[in-house]
């Protein structure tokens, strides 16, 4: 994190050769273990036709996770083992829910969305030679889903527009793999890529709700509150880094990394199923008690660019400091609060402190608040056209690793 996101293969980040480039295992030279904590700070605002400047209510997130890696004896192999944070997206705002369909709305609501996913990874690498090693990883994927907001339907052929309160929590497992290389063309250089799989979840649960303010609207009388289950098929992104190092003297590293996320393969649309219905009237408009649902969301492929620079201060202390710069994968025509994963730059800095075997390295990372627009929503039924999106965030991660 304080080297702007830049992967940086060393003797003791085997939860980093994890997350990033299994082929990065094979630089451990003793049994470790390395356990991390990270906490993030979100901070926003949301303006439509009813809302002016709404905050966002988010408090500070917290994920530890962590990791064990060794070199296999005397042999060219290292493995690693480990749980790794995969996604973390959670929104929860505060604010009117502007009028849809018939002007229905349900006034002043939380609004809340999470998608939350961590990985469970075992991983190998072989040193083919001094300057050549290769890894693997496969992971299970661990997912969390939560909605609780206004919900309006998007492609039900029966209910498109119209709108309820819901209430939505899903989990369920996916598998990826992942493969790298590092190459070492000489003693001062490493260059090192790596690859992930993507990942495809059907994750279940239930969902609940009432429609009461749009049965109202639309000037229906039937019973509003209903209840199925709930099966939602997410999909995670596949991804590409590459990057460099270069050690230029005994005291400063300089390195480049650059990624790409392919999320219009995987966040193009969000598919909801819904079964086992309990209202009637809602199962006699539909004929069914089941219905489908799609979001559409519409991502595009993300590139970053990151660069960071160590300085070691004395023989136990290193400083660092970075810098990325990213696209934003949000289009305007599918934004909305809980999707504005809108962030394009982040600054970041920390410190690294070796005592014996020990490791410490506290990371900080400075997201500047990020402005979306939206004219004319893609989204149904309008209430997020004119609309603005504001989003920034503060990370801050420590690090302690232990060889043995």
């Amino acid at each position: 994190m304080a080297l702007g996101g830049v992967y940086l293969p060393s003797s003791e980040g085997a939860l980093d050769a994890l997350a990033a480039n299994p082929a990065g295992l094979t630089e451990l030279n003793a049994r470790t273990v390395d356990l991390s904590v990270t906490s993030i700070f979100a901070r926003g605002s949301f303006s439509n036709s009813v809302n002016n400047n709404s905050p966002l209510r988010d408090s500070p997130g917290v994920m530890p996770y962590g990791a064990f890696g060794m070199p296999i004896g005397n042999s060219r192999f290292s493995f690693g083992v480990g749980l790794v944070p995969e996604l973390m997206s959670v929104s929860n705002w505060n604010y009117v829910d502007a009028p849809g369909v018939a002007g229905a709305s349900y006034g002043l609501q939380q609004q809340k969305s999470a998608i939350l996913a961590a990985r469970s990874v075992a991983g190998l690498g072989y040193r083919l030679s001094s300057k050549l090693s290769l890894g693997v990883s496969v992971g299970a994927v661990y997912n969390s889903n939560t909605l609780d907001a206004p919900y309006i339907f998007q492609s039900n052929p029966v209910l498109a527009g119209l709108k309820t309160l819901l209430d939505l929590h899903t989990t369920g497992v996916g598998w990826n793999t992942s493969a790298g290389v590092i190459w070492r063309p000489s003693n001062k250089v490493q260059v090192n890529a790596a690859w992930k799989s993507s990942t495809t979840i059907d994750s279940t649960g239930s969902a609940s709700g009432n429609l009461a303010q749009q049965l109202a609207a639309l000037g229906l009388a039937a019973p509003p509150s209903f209840q199925y289950s709930a099966l939602v098929h997410n999909v995670l992104p596949q991804s590409v880094l590459a990057g460099v190092s270069w050690r230029v003297d005994g005291r400063w590293t300089i390195a480049l990394q650059s990624n790409w996320v392919n999320w219009s393969n995987a966040f193009n649309g969000l598919p909801v199923y819904l079964t086992n219905g309990t209202n009637a009237a809602v199962n006699g408009l539909l004929n069914s008690t089941s219905l489908n649902d799609r979001v559409p969301v519409l991502w595009k492929d993300q590139y970053s660019f990151r660069g960071g620079v160590e300085r070691l201060v004395t023989e136990n202390i290193s400083i660092r400091g970075g810098y990325a710069h990213a696209n934003s994968p949000v289009p305007d025509s599918t934004l909305s609060p809980l999707t504005a994963a809108i962030m394009t730059d982040q600054l970041s800095t920390g410190i690294g402190y070796r005592h014996n075997r020990w490791h410490f390295d506290l990371g900080y990372a400075f997201s500047p608040t990020a402005q979306q627009n939206v004219q004319n929503s893609g989204l149904l039924s309008g209430e997020y056209d004119n609309s603005t999106v504001k989003i920034g965030t503060q990370t801050l991660t420590l690090n302690t690793s232990f060889q043995f």
